[in-house]
Protein backbone atom coordinates (compact mmCIF):
# COMPACT_ATOMS: atom_id res chain seq x y z
CA UNK A 1 0.00 0.00 0.00
CA UNK A 2 1.38 3.39 -1.01
CA UNK A 3 1.69 6.36 1.34
CA UNK A 4 -1.23 8.07 -0.39
CA UNK A 5 -3.38 4.98 0.07
CA UNK A 6 -2.51 4.80 3.76
CA UNK A 7 -3.38 8.48 4.19
CA UNK A 8 -6.72 7.98 2.38
CA UNK A 9 -7.53 4.94 4.54
CA UNK A 10 -6.74 6.82 7.75
CA UNK A 11 -8.87 9.75 6.58
CA UNK A 12 -11.79 7.45 5.78
CA UNK A 13 -11.54 5.86 9.22
CA UNK A 14 -11.60 9.28 10.89
CA UNK A 15 -14.63 10.33 8.86
CA UNK A 16 -16.46 7.10 9.69
CA UNK A 17 -15.69 7.48 13.39
CA UNK A 18 -16.74 11.13 13.35
CA UNK A 19 -19.98 10.28 11.54
CA UNK A 20 -20.78 7.61 14.13
CA UNK A 21 -20.05 10.05 16.97
CA UNK A 22 -22.31 12.68 15.40
CA UNK A 23 -25.14 10.16 14.98
CA UNK A 24 -24.82 8.94 18.58
CA UNK A 25 -24.84 12.48 19.97
CA UNK A 26 -27.74 13.52 17.71
CA UNK A 27 -29.78 10.47 18.72
CA UNK A 28 -29.49 11.51 22.37
CA UNK A 29 -30.59 15.06 21.51
CA UNK A 30 -33.52 13.79 19.47
CA UNK A 31 -34.62 11.37 22.20
CA UNK A 32 -34.63 14.08 24.87
CA UNK A 33 -36.22 16.92 22.95
CA UNK A 34 -37.48 15.83 19.56
CA UNK A 35 -36.39 17.33 16.21
CA UNK A 36 -36.53 20.89 17.55
CA UNK A 37 -33.82 20.01 20.08
CA UNK A 38 -31.27 19.30 17.37
CA UNK A 39 -28.95 22.23 16.78
CA UNK A 40 -26.23 21.52 14.26
CA UNK A 41 -23.95 24.03 15.96
CA UNK A 42 -24.51 22.47 19.39
CA UNK A 43 -24.09 18.98 17.94
CA UNK A 44 -20.78 19.90 16.35
CA UNK A 45 -19.60 21.45 19.60
CA UNK A 46 -20.56 18.35 21.60
CA UNK A 47 -18.55 16.12 19.29
CA UNK A 48 -15.63 18.53 19.01
CA UNK A 49 -15.91 19.31 15.31
CA UNK A 50 -17.16 22.09 13.07
CA UNK A 51 -20.67 22.79 11.81
CA UNK A 52 -19.28 22.43 8.29
CA UNK A 53 -18.31 18.84 9.10
CA UNK A 54 -21.95 18.10 9.96
CA UNK A 55 -23.13 19.60 6.68
CA UNK A 56 -20.47 17.66 4.80
CA UNK A 57 -21.55 14.37 6.37
CA UNK A 58 -25.33 14.81 6.21
CA UNK A 59 -26.17 17.82 4.06
CA UNK A 60 -28.14 19.49 6.84
CA UNK A 61 -30.67 18.79 9.59
CA UNK A 62 -33.12 16.80 7.44
CA UNK A 63 -30.31 14.62 6.13
CA UNK A 64 -29.09 14.05 9.68
CA UNK A 65 -32.50 12.94 10.91
CA UNK A 66 -32.92 10.61 7.94
CA UNK A 67 -29.50 9.12 8.67
CA UNK A 68 -30.51 8.59 12.30
CA UNK A 69 -33.54 6.51 11.34
CA UNK A 70 -31.47 4.53 8.86
CA UNK A 71 -28.80 3.90 11.49
CA UNK A 72 -31.39 2.73 14.03
CA UNK A 73 -32.86 0.10 11.73
CA UNK A 74 -29.43 -0.91 10.44
CA UNK A 75 -28.26 -1.56 14.01
CA UNK A 76 -31.34 -3.67 14.65
CA UNK A 77 -30.68 -5.61 11.45
CA UNK A 78 -27.09 -6.25 12.56
CA UNK A 79 -28.30 -7.45 15.97
CA UNK A 80 -30.78 -9.84 14.40
CA UNK A 81 -28.28 -11.00 11.81
CA UNK A 82 -25.95 -11.98 14.67
CA UNK A 83 -28.66 -14.06 16.40
CA UNK A 84 -27.77 -17.77 16.12
CA UNK A 85 -29.56 -19.26 13.12
CA UNK A 86 -30.34 -22.67 14.58
CA UNK A 87 -31.21 -25.69 12.46
CA UNK A 88 -34.57 -25.68 14.21
CA UNK A 89 -36.33 -22.53 12.92
CA UNK A 90 -38.40 -22.32 16.11
CA UNK A 91 -35.20 -21.74 18.08
CA UNK A 92 -34.04 -19.19 15.49
CA UNK A 93 -37.33 -17.32 15.91
CA UNK A 94 -36.88 -17.18 19.68
CA UNK A 95 -33.27 -16.00 19.25
CA UNK A 96 -34.48 -13.13 17.06
CA UNK A 97 -36.86 -12.01 19.79
CA UNK A 98 -34.07 -11.97 22.35
CA UNK A 99 -31.81 -10.11 19.90
CA UNK A 100 -34.51 -7.46 19.44
CA UNK A 101 -34.73 -6.85 23.18
CA UNK A 102 -30.94 -6.80 23.53
CA UNK A 103 -30.71 -4.19 20.75
CA UNK A 104 -33.34 -2.02 22.45
CA UNK A 105 -31.55 -2.12 25.81
CA UNK A 106 -28.13 -1.43 24.31
CA UNK A 107 -29.34 1.35 21.99
CA UNK A 108 -32.11 3.20 23.88
CA UNK A 109 -31.76 6.48 21.99
CA UNK A 110 -31.94 4.74 18.60
CA UNK A 111 -34.83 2.60 19.80
CA UNK A 112 -36.65 5.78 20.80
CA UNK A 113 -36.40 6.86 17.16
CA UNK A 114 -37.98 3.59 16.07
CA UNK A 115 -40.82 4.14 18.54
CA UNK A 116 -41.43 7.58 17.06
CA UNK A 117 -42.02 5.96 13.66
CA UNK A 118 -44.99 4.10 15.17
CA UNK A 119 -46.64 7.11 16.78
CA UNK A 120 -50.29 7.64 15.77
CA UNK A 121 -51.07 9.45 12.52
CA UNK A 122 -54.36 10.87 11.31
CA UNK A 123 -57.03 8.56 9.90
CA UNK A 124 -56.62 10.22 6.51
CA UNK A 125 -52.94 9.31 6.41
CA UNK A 126 -53.57 5.78 7.74
CA UNK A 127 -55.99 5.10 4.91
CA UNK A 128 -53.61 6.32 2.21
CA UNK A 129 -55.46 9.38 1.01
CA UNK A 130 -53.93 10.24 -2.40
CA UNK A 131 -52.96 13.72 -1.22
CA UNK A 132 -50.78 12.35 1.61
CA UNK A 133 -47.57 10.38 1.73
CA UNK A 134 -47.32 6.81 3.00
CA UNK A 135 -46.95 6.64 6.81
CA UNK A 136 -43.32 6.01 7.87
CA UNK A 137 -44.34 2.95 9.91
CA UNK A 138 -45.32 1.14 6.73
CA UNK A 139 -41.70 1.16 5.59
CA UNK A 140 -40.72 -1.14 8.48
CA UNK A 141 -41.87 -4.23 6.61
CA UNK A 142 -39.48 -3.42 3.75
CA UNK A 143 -36.40 -3.20 5.96
CA UNK A 144 -33.93 -6.12 6.35
CA UNK A 145 -34.56 -6.17 10.12
CA UNK A 146 -38.17 -7.17 9.45
CA UNK A 147 -37.10 -9.60 6.74
CA UNK A 148 -35.04 -11.62 9.24
CA UNK A 149 -38.19 -12.18 11.27
CA UNK A 150 -40.26 -13.00 8.20
CA UNK A 151 -37.68 -15.53 6.99
CA UNK A 152 -37.69 -17.31 10.36
CA UNK A 153 -41.47 -17.51 10.33
CA UNK A 154 -41.53 -18.85 6.78
CA UNK A 155 -39.04 -21.51 7.87
CA UNK A 156 -41.29 -22.43 10.82
CA UNK A 157 -44.26 -22.76 8.46
CA UNK A 158 -42.25 -24.87 6.02
CA UNK A 159 -41.18 -27.39 8.68
CA UNK A 160 -44.61 -27.55 10.32
CA UNK A 161 -44.16 -25.68 13.61
CA UNK A 162 -46.50 -22.91 12.46
CA UNK A 163 -49.69 -23.43 10.45
CA UNK A 164 -49.88 -22.68 6.74
CA UNK A 165 -51.05 -19.10 7.03
CA UNK A 166 -49.88 -15.75 5.70
CA UNK A 167 -46.36 -15.34 7.17
CA UNK A 168 -46.64 -11.54 7.27
CA UNK A 169 -49.61 -11.76 9.65
CA UNK A 170 -47.57 -13.84 12.08
CA UNK A 171 -44.55 -11.55 11.66
CA UNK A 172 -46.71 -8.53 12.47
CA UNK A 173 -47.95 -10.24 15.64
CA UNK A 174 -44.42 -10.97 16.84
CA UNK A 175 -43.08 -7.56 15.87
CA UNK A 176 -45.92 -5.82 17.74
CA UNK A 177 -45.32 -8.00 20.79
CA UNK A 178 -41.59 -7.42 21.19
CA UNK A 179 -41.89 -3.77 20.14
CA UNK A 180 -44.51 -3.11 22.81
CA UNK A 181 -42.66 -4.99 25.54
CA UNK A 182 -39.37 -3.22 24.87
CA UNK A 183 -41.12 0.15 24.76
CA UNK A 184 -42.63 -0.49 28.20
CA UNK A 185 -39.31 -1.64 29.61
CA UNK A 186 -37.40 1.41 28.38
CA UNK A 187 -40.15 3.68 29.70
CA UNK A 188 -39.59 2.29 33.20
CA UNK A 189 -42.81 0.29 33.40
CA UNK A 190 -41.15 -2.61 35.24
CA UNK A 191 -39.72 -2.36 38.72
CA UNK A 192 -36.58 -4.33 37.89
CA UNK A 193 -34.68 -5.94 35.03
CA UNK A 194 -35.74 -9.31 36.42
CA UNK A 195 -39.42 -8.35 36.16
CA UNK A 196 -38.93 -7.04 32.63
CA UNK A 197 -37.13 -10.18 31.54
CA UNK A 198 -39.81 -12.42 33.05
CA UNK A 199 -42.58 -10.44 31.35
CA UNK A 200 -40.79 -10.57 28.01
CA UNK A 201 -40.34 -14.32 28.24
CA UNK A 202 -43.89 -15.00 29.43
CA UNK A 203 -45.61 -12.80 26.87
CA UNK A 204 -43.54 -13.90 23.87
CA UNK A 205 -44.03 -17.55 24.84
CA UNK A 206 -47.79 -17.07 25.22
CA UNK A 207 -48.12 -15.46 21.80
CA UNK A 208 -45.97 -18.11 20.15
CA UNK A 209 -47.74 -21.03 21.84
CA UNK A 210 -51.09 -19.66 20.73
CA UNK A 211 -50.02 -19.89 17.09
CA UNK A 212 -48.06 -23.15 17.03
CA UNK A 213 -49.30 -26.37 15.50
CA UNK A 214 -49.49 -29.44 17.79
CA UNK A 215 -46.11 -30.57 16.41
CA UNK A 216 -44.65 -27.12 16.95
CA UNK A 217 -46.04 -26.95 20.47
CA UNK A 218 -44.44 -30.30 21.31
CA UNK A 219 -41.08 -29.00 20.06
CA UNK A 220 -41.51 -25.77 21.98
CA UNK A 221 -42.11 -27.62 25.25
CA UNK A 222 -39.04 -29.82 24.69
CA UNK A 223 -36.78 -26.86 23.83
CA UNK A 224 -37.91 -24.78 26.79
CA UNK A 225 -37.75 -27.61 29.28
CA UNK A 226 -34.15 -28.14 28.15
CA UNK A 227 -33.45 -24.45 28.77
CA UNK A 228 -34.87 -24.70 32.27
CA UNK A 229 -32.74 -27.74 33.09
CA UNK A 230 -29.58 -26.04 31.78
Amino acid sequence: MSLDDRIDTATDRRRTAQRAALLDAASEMLMRGGPDAISLRKLASNVGTSTMAVYTAFGGKEGLISALFEEAFNRLSEAQNSAPKEKEPLLWLQNLGRAYRRFALENPSYYALMISVTMPVSETVRHEHPDYSTPPARAISRHPSYQHLLDAIKACVAEGSLPDMHPALVADAFWATVHGLCSLELAGFYGSEKDASASFSLTCSAVLKGLLTPAGLAKFEIFNSADVRS
